[in-house]
């Protein structure tokens, strides 16, 4: 079968499985994490200073297991470790940065703290772009320390030429002209993932990620407030919760419709990080956190893109939400969810995925990975909507034989 014929296959099966319908089998597409790169030989350390093995990793991995879609090496920050590194971010750490101690083969790790003080919100209400220029940038990124002082404002008059002697500084010069290389550089690096997407095509296998973006809420809670500090804003000051997420709103629309507008891939990737269960209250939820995740995926699919919804951690008690979508075009993935109660409520409305959990690619047998998927797929397959995937990511410690056996499993136990 030509490269074309089986891209269109396995697209089929994909748009099959959104739409409610039954495909000629579940399609396989597990989230690969660090397995992709240390089957082949690689560490992470390696693949975040060197895009040239990412790549390789990548192929390899599709070619050996030929799942239904091939991922996106930038999604993993693959080949970013030097330009990172210039800018000296400081909420992001990873394998092989100096000074950090992070196992040679750890995914990314992202540090989460308050950059948005406690009585900064109107502030930030009030001027956003001064806010991350003289606090945000300096408090985030090494590079950029200096940019406390700058004030643009002084440059707002006929007087302008006045303002301009800031710029003498030799922190603020050198900052400039280091973030002008690392654009130059960036926009070199995002050229080649985008290349790197269409030789997947090529090879027949359509690729997963468009976009990636994330809910307004999550904006607000990962970068500036931290999880804590949020989780007392709800109580403490909630207007301003709410007045910070409908201004994080636009941007999470727009970033996204940006990415998609001319990639070959098929989701708009929104990872929910802070919705689960346990962080707030259903009440809570339904107030602060679904109005502006609604509003994203409704606005999504009116621009025509698949917003593929990722929840993480425990979401029994948001099931009656997401049936709200509409039907037949999003793909809801979970990780901790009574799957017979997913496939009820949501699967009659929205394919779902996930709910397969890596451990016991791990510590299992062959014997016990076939049984596990089976019993999974006797769940979600029926009636179709169901796209086989884990519920958390697939990484170093799995083993290889269960990994053959959960695919074979999927695609033999799966056809309809």
């Amino acid at each position: 079968m030509s490269k074309n014929l089986q891209y269109d296959e396995r697209m089929k099966r994909i748009d099959d499985a959104l739409s409610l319908k039954e495909p000629d089998r579940v399609p396989i597409i597990p989230f690969p994490g660090t397995y992709v790169f240390t089957r082949y030989g690689y560490t992470m350390e390696e693949i975040m200073y060197d895009v040239k093995k990412a790549r390789d990793g990548l192929k390899k991995y599709v070619l050996e297991y030929e799942p239904d879609m091939a991922t996106n090496y930038s999604s993993f920050f693959a080949g970013q470790g030097d330009l990172l590194g210039k800018i000296g971010i400081k909420s992001l750490q990873w394998a092989g940065r100096p000074g950090v101690n992070i196992n040679k083969n750890s995914i990314h790790q992202y540090i989460e703290k308050p950059y948005l003080g406690d009585e900064e919100y109107p502030e930030l209400l009030s001027d956003i772009s001064g806010w991350i220029l003289n606090k945000y940038l300096p408090r985030n990124f090494t590079l950029m320390e200096s940019f406390e002082n700058l004030n643009f404002k002084s440059l707002l008059s006929w007087q302008s030429l006045a303002g301009t002697p800031q710029f003498i500084n030799p922190q603020i010069s050198e900052a400039f002209k280091i973030l002008g290389e690392v654009g130059e550089k960036a926009s070199e690096y995002f050229k080649g993932a985008a290349a790197f997407d269409r030789e997947m095509v090529e090879m027949g296998f359509p690729v997963q990620r468009a976009a990636s973006t994330g809910c307004a809420f999550d904006q607000l809670s990962d970068t500036l407030r931290g999880t804590i500090d949020t989780m007392a804003d709800l109580y403490d000051q909630p207007e301003n919760v709410k007045a910070a997420i409908e201004m994080f709103y636009p941007p999470t629309l727009n970033s996204a419709l940006a990415q998609a507008k001319n990639s070959v891939g098929k989701f708009v990737f929104i990872p929910l990080h802070k919705g689960l269960d346990g962080f707030m209250s259903p009440k809570q939820y339904g107030e602060f956190y679904w109005p502006t995740l609604k509003r994203l995926i409704d606005d999504l699919i009116k621009a025509g893109c698949t917003p593929w919804v990722y929840t993480e951690g425990k979401y029994d008690s948001r099931l009656e939400f997401l049936k709200e979508i509409e039907d037949g075009k999003v793909m809801v993935h979970f990780e901790d969810v009574d799957m017979k109660e997913a496939k009820r409520i949501v699967g009659s409305h929205s394919c779902i995925s996930g709910g397969f959990r890596s451990r016991i690619l791990e510590t299992g047998t062959k014997e016990e990975v076939a049984e596990a998927v089976k019993r999974l797929l006797d769940i979600c397959m029926p009636g179709g909507g169901y796209i086989f995937d884990l519920a958390d990511t697939l990484d170093e410690a799995a083993k290889p034989e269960n990994v053959e056996v959960m695919f074979e499993t999927v695609k033999t136990y799966g056809q309809y």
